[in-house]
């Protein structure tokens, strides 16, 4: 028997995240059985009784050299050590034959040390032999003498209660004929369609002998009432309850798995130890498989599941296959599967068996699984709902928690947020559906049908709250790359394709590129978009490029796919999307019935492609890495139903560095990862947010598709000088003649929901799969949400159009060109006018908000019009008919009337009742009158009836075209949307100046007009875009001047100072300063001038990469290495105390080495900050650097050390020394340390530094002796010299001496 656990809360014994689904059914790692055993000879699962131990460690599994391959035959003394239960002694008794046949036995295995239990299926005379079932599944032939086996006493079964549910207090009353619609409707769809859902050998087990209360609210939110703690905890929005019979709710049914009859469980827990990898990770922590879930239970959660999971389960620990019968140790096992043995399967019941065949197909996923109006989580996937979602675990040995469809949304985001893979399985079929099936077609199924109609991660959420929120966008990325293993990896041979999508705006970027051996081009991509999931073909990228995925994401889902069967080439990826085009060429009708000829889908031929599709087909191989990734993209994207939805209005863009894009010239400015990231121009370095940012400082966009526009221009800035000044110009509108205009723009945008997303959302509405298949059983009102959505998107839609055209007209004397081009009908701004009018006049939109249906206006549908003149003309005839029977009666007062659901009745006063005619059918009377239905009144209101059946089909189908039509102009929304966002984003450009500290200027952009032109930077009293004296504390922040290169200028700064002085921040406002000219707008300077940058680069910062095996110094050097390869003249560098992370003659040598490189091959501008001094004295005189160093005052503080204080302002020449110590003296660093730190400062300087001491003794003693012997040799030229002796002698010896005293002067 199991040793006693302690009592749980009941909460989830899940700690971690995804990988716990599919490292739950891991395998041992280190030593893996064979994927193929016979079956004699298959090794059982190790019964839980044998060698248990509670904890934890991994020493409960027997060791991989324990295993064996066949039992011996042989009976092997036991093992006191491994074998702590003494064998019954049934095992010495008289030879056993057919009498044991049934009995549950138990097996030791001495190679294993371990027992297995099993049932004696039968027994073979001739042989001797019994064949034992063991409870995996797997048989094996023994003699019973001959083996060590123990008898297993048979628990009576226990008299189980099934759960009863309390009755509604309406039914109690005698009103049972008077049920609530609303649980009518749930009880028709919750009682019938899983009838063996809850069935077993026996009845199911009540916890407690009183009846059980499930209580649900009015709003289906979900609480139970717990007999075992006699607490509740309810769901977070639980209201006013109401009692109901809980044989109705789908909620509190059982879900069980309940062994074969006559079979009792072992009583304790056993688990892996030992994990494998999954196929399917989306971290280093997700890619490490679990220990079986059981082993993680506690409390009353442990003594409630870990023992049936531990025997119940046996075929999920060591012995589990993929659903091709691969164990783990085979090269093609794929953990995303599992295989279900037959004996298993057996004993499921028909529900049972249906929840397992989509577990066992995507035990990499969570299934939320729809019963009636809930979703419920059966076995592992409860653990997580109770943990991560907080739901409350049902009463019963199995685990099992659920909740409202009402709640989808919320939890399917919060599940995806966390990183898990969400599999939404939806019921297609009602019950009164699953028995007209039987009837019809002579099925025997007992379970209503159910598909997966979703899967949902963090990078495929469509919709939910954070996306209301969060205007950042979510990129699910794919990537591929032509690696090949050659000895010189310098070569530009690396190609990579990529195809970035935001699921939420349809958008696609695709592109391909030639990269470095440091793959920097993916980098600053990665650090740019920040893909949140990634899709890679399994083991085909580089090992390098596998850092850089690993090392520049933030914890993205990572999913390998099988190259070429799931990670499609190139051939196939251009198959599936020419089929997919061809076929939504065939199917663009109009609801009129005529054919589409709008041009944003497809052109005119049958296979055509959207425009960049088209060109990125016919570019053959470069783009055939492109091309591959989006294969691998769209496969993904197949499988959560997202394809379809994407691609009919998706939006795709060509990747900024890709290498298909040919123009003139470079069209951006390049800021690489290290640039991004030590700028910090979208994320902070602290905790990788957007407080204190560049981004931060200039988002004043009023609307979410602006803010993410904005960061697109932020990380690209401009390079074409002409774009440059157009974008100055707008921005100057709005800072002076437009301002008014533009703020009340911006007041009138600020009302506009998130409009990209809701457009792409109503997109993709219009593709009737997944989730919104006509066939899946919804019972929320899914059509009224999605006519709001449509009126949010038309009401949006036409506010844009107004706020713009009132802004044109505001703006119409102004001299822009860019603001001209956005603002004009025609050109930037599409004219939607006459579409939106259509939309307009086809319903009434407040009215349709209001009610939740559209009634569509005359005209506006055809097919809706004609049932309308239908009803219209039986109605006449039917008022006709009236007349003809006044007529007929003599009785001009003989009207129509309606009595209950009976229409049309022709009342005829009493006195008449003689004149009436034989064929008049009496159908109720009342005082004075009788009513009548006559054979053409009843004909006339059956085709009433059929006419008014039909508008309402067609009142139905009504939203679903306007959708259509609406979706026909996707492009022209986009496009309105995009010049929205510009507007926004040039708006927010001109405010954002505002905020700026101290003086502001138009930058002036200068253009090279040769290949002579020196480029130049400069500017006056330039301070810094991010940093206010507000937020600085004590003092305010101090502007510099600054110029760099020009015609007779220095194109180089090296910049020295004291520690804390400011030559970072210097180097940083620079940087920031250019990218803001560079993006148009204005610079916190009194002026500034600027040749234009193709490229920053940053080297800032000490940090390592040390799970890549990098270190400081390392990262430090690469991030040099690439300036040095890829600068060019109209870049800009700026080094920050180059050489530091490692020796002092190491770094020094490295940094001016460098220094040298820039200053002479490259010849770009820059700034270099230093601590070595010497660089200053090499450089003193060279016109070509400029000496300049962060100015301070000194003074002598307690006991002689120097106290620094920092003036912040740039100042020509260098410093004499970094004044380290006084850094230490702020720190708080003892003043005996400080003490001893400035007498030995005082030594190094006068030993090593330009300083020397005054005494000669003390010179001499200095001096090393090759100065010495130095010195000696010019006094004994001299002394030949003056002896004039052989000239030809002295002057060899003086050649010497100058040799050496140069070698002397460069080693100093």
């Amino acid at each position: 028997m199991s040793s006693s656990r302690r009592l749980s809360n009941g909460r989830s014994p899940l700690v971690r995240k995804q990988s716990q689904i599919t490292s739950f059914f891991s395998g041992p790692k280190e030593n893996p059985s064979p994927s193929t055993t016979p079956l004699s000879n298959s090794r059982p699962k190790p019964s839980p009784d044998a060698n248990f131990n509670p904890s934890p460690s991994p020493s409960t599994d027997p060791s991989p050299s324990q295993r064996k391959q066949k039992k011996p035959s042989l009976e092997v003394p036991p093992s006191p050590a491994s074998n702590p239960r003494t064998p019954s002694s049934s095992t010495k008794e008289k030879p056993h034959s057919a009498e044991v046949v049934g009995k549950k036995i138990r097996v030791f295995w001495p190679l294993d040390e371990a027992w297995y239990d099993g049932r004696v299926k039968s027994f073979d005379k001739n042989s001797g032999k019994h064949v034992i079932q063991y409870d995996d599944g797997e048989e094996e032939a023994i003699q019973l003498k001959k083996e060590k086996v123990e008898w297993v006493e048979e628990e009576e079964p226990r008299k189980l209660r099934r759960l009863r549910r309390m009755s509604d207090p309406a039914e109690t009353e005698g009103q049972k004929g008077d049920v609530d619609d609303e649980e009518d409707e749930d009880d028709a769809d919750d009682s019938t369609d899983d009838e063996e859902w809850g069935k077993s050998v026996g009845k199911e087990e009540a916890l407690e002998d009183d009846s059980e209360e499930v209580e649900l609210d009015d709003d289906d939110d979900e609480e139970v009432t717990r007999s075992r703690t006699g607490q509740s905890r309810s769901s977070s929005s639980a209201r006013k309850r109401k009692k109901l019979e809980v044989g109705k709710l789908d909620c509190a049914k059982k879900f069980r798995f309940d062994e074969d009859e006559g079979a009792s469980a072992s009583k304790i827990a056993s688990k892996i130890s030992r994990s494998r990898n999954s196929v399917s990770v989306s971290n280093n922590q997700k890619s490490q498989a679990l220990d079986i879930i059981s082993s993680n239970l506690t409390g009353e959660a442990a003594e409630r599941f870990e023992k049936r999971e531990a025997e119940k389960f046996r075929f999920l620990r060591e012995g589990c296959k993929d659903a091709q019968g691969r164990r783990p140790g085979d090269v093609n096992y794929d953990p995303r599967t599992l295989y279900l043995p037959p004996g298993f399967l057996k004993s499921l019941s028909g529900g049972q068996r249906q929840w397992w065949e989509f577990k066992s197909q995507h035990m990499d996923k969570v299934l939320f699984f729809k019963m009636g109006k809930f979703y419920e989580l059966f076995e592992m996937d409860a653990h997580i709902g109770a943990r991560e979602l907080d739901l409350q675990y049902m009463k019963g040995e199995q685990p099992h928690c659920g909740f409202p469809e009402k709640n989808f949304s919320v939890n399917l985001e919060k599940l995806a947020r966390k990183g898990y893979r969400v599999l939404v399985v939806e019921q297609t079929e009602t019950p009164e559906q699953l028995e007209l099936r039987r009837k019809e077609m002579g099925s025997k199924d007992k379970v209503v049908k159910r598909e997966i109609c979703a899967m949902v991660t963090k990078g495929t959420l469509t919709e939910g709250e954070s996306l209301l929120v969060t205007p950042d966008a979510s990129y699910l990325m794919s990537v591929t790359e032509n690696y090949q293993f050659m000895e010189n990896q310098n070569k530009k041979d690396i190609v990579i394709g990529l195809c970035m999508v935001d699921v939420s705006t349809s958008k696609f970027i695709i592109g391909q590129f030639e990269d470095d051996s440091e793959r920097h081009w993916l980098c600053s991509i990665l650090s740019e978009l920040r893909p949140v999931e990634i899709i890679k073909p399994s083991k085909m990228l580089s090992p390098e490029t596998e850092r850089v995925l690993k090392n520049n994401t933030r914890n993205p889902l990572v999913n390998q796919l099988v190259p070429s069967l799931e990670f499609w080439d190139a051939e196939k990826t251009i198959t599936e999307i020419r089929k997919y085009y061809s076929l939504l060429k065939h199917l663009a009708v109009l609801p009129n019935g005529g054919i589409s000829t709008d041009g944003d889908n497809v052109e005119a031929n049958s296979c055509a492609l959207p425009h960049f599709l088209d060109k990125l087909v016919c570019s053959g191989t470069s783009g055939s890495y492109a091309l591959s990734a989006l294969g691998g993209c769209l496969f993904y994207l197949r499988q959560a139903f997202l394809d379809e939805k994407l691609l009919k209005c998706a939006e795709f863009e060509p990747l900024p560095c890709s290498g298909m894009i040919k123009t003139p010239q470079q069209p951006f400015m390049i800021l690489d990862a290290a640039a991004l990231e030590n700028l910090e121009i979208l994320e902070n370095i602290r905790s990788g947010g957007p407080s204190g940012t560049l981004f931060a400082q200039l988002d004043r966009c009023v609307t979410a598709f602006g803010k993410r526009l904005l960061k697109g221009w932020i990380a690209r800035p401009l390079f074409d000088t002409k774009s440059i000044l157009e974008r100055q110009d707008a921005i100057a509108v709005f800072k002076t003649a437009g301002l008014a205009s533009g703020l009340q723009f911006r007041k009138e945008l600020s009302r506009l929901p998130d409009m990209e997303r809701l457009l792409a959302r109503l997109f993709g509405s219009c593709e009737a799969n997944g989730r919104s298949a006509k066939r899946v059983i919804l019972y929320e009102d899914a059509a009224k949400k999605q006519l709001q959505e449509f009126i949010a998107a038309l009401r949006g839609c036409k506010l844009m159009v107004q706020a713009c055209s009132s802004l044109s007209a505001a703006l119409a004397d102004t001299e822009s060109t860019l603001l001209d081009q956005l603002l004009t009908p025609g050109k930037g701004l599409p004219d939607m006018s006459s579409i939106l009018d259509h939309f307009g006049d086809a319903f009434d939109w407040s009215e349709a908000d209001r009610t939740g249906r559209i009634i569509p206006h005359e005209g506006c549908d055809v097919e809706y019009d004609t049932a309308c003149y239908t009803i219209k003309e039986i109605e006449s005839s039917l008022s006709r008919y009236l007349k003809e029977q006044q007529k007929l009666l003599g009785d001009a007062s003989i009207s129509y009337v309606t009595v209950g659901k009976d229409t049309y009745l022709i009342e005829v006063p009493e006195s008449l009742r003689g004149a009436v005619p034989r064929n008049y059918e009496l159908q109720s009377s009342k005082k004075g009158y009788f009513r009548y239905w006559t054979p053409k009144v009843k004909e006339l209101l059956s085709e009433l009836s059929q006419a008014e059946t039909e508008k309402e089909s067609k009142l139905k189908g009504i939203l679903h075209r306007l959708i259509l039509q609406f979706s026909e102009h996707h492009s022209k929304w986009r496009q309105l949307v995009s010049v929205t966002a510009e507007l926004d984003i040039l708006i927010s450009l001109a405010i954002a100046s505002n905020y700026y500290e101290g003086p502001t200027c138009r930058p002036i952009i200068k253009e090279p007009c040769g290949s002579g032109d020196t480029p130049s930077l400069s500017a006056t009293s330039l301070g810094h875009p991010v940093l206010r004296s507000d937020v600085l504390g004590k003092g305010s922040f101090v502007p510099n001047d600054i110029s760099i290169g020009g015609l007779g200028q220095a194109s180089f700064i090296l910049l020295t100072g004291p520690n804390m002085g400011g030559k970072s921040t210097l180097l940083r406002q620079v940087c920031m300063a250019v990218i803001l000219a560079q993006i148009g707008a204005d610079v916190p300077a009194e002026s500034f001038e600027l040749f234009p940058v193709d490229r920053i680069f940053v080297r800032m910062g000490a940090r390592d990469h040390i799970m890549a095996g990098q270190s400081t110094f390392l990262v430090e050097l690469t991030e040099t290495a690439a300036m040095l390869s890829l600068a060019t003249k109209n870049s800009l560098v700026a080094l920050d105390e180059l050489g530091r992370g490692t020796s002092t003659s190491d770094g020094q040598a490295i940094a001016s080495s460098v220094l040298e490189f820039l200053v002479r091959h490259v010849q770009c501008r820059g700034l270099f900050s230093t601590h070595y001094h010497r660089l200053a004295i090499e450089y003193e005189k060279d016109d070509k650097v400029a000496l300049r160093h962060m100015a301070c005052q000194i003074g002598k503080g307690e006991g002689g050390v120097e106290e620094v204080t920092f003036l912040y302002r740039l100042a020509s020449g260098s410093c004499p020394k970094s004044y380290g110590v006084n850094v230490a003296r702020l720190a708080g660093i003892p003043f005996c340390v400080l003490e001893k730190a400035m007498e030995k400062s005082s030594d190094f300087e006068s030993t090593y530094g330009k300083h020397k001491l005054g005494s000669g003794d003390k010179f001499l003693d200095g001096m090393r002796e090759n100065e010495i012997a130095v010195i000696k040799d010019v006094f004994e030229v001299m002394k030949r010299w003056s002896h004039h002796e052989d000239q030809t002698i002295n002057m060899s010896l003086l050649c010497k001496l100058q040799q050496r005293a140069s070698l002397l002067v460069v080693r100093n």
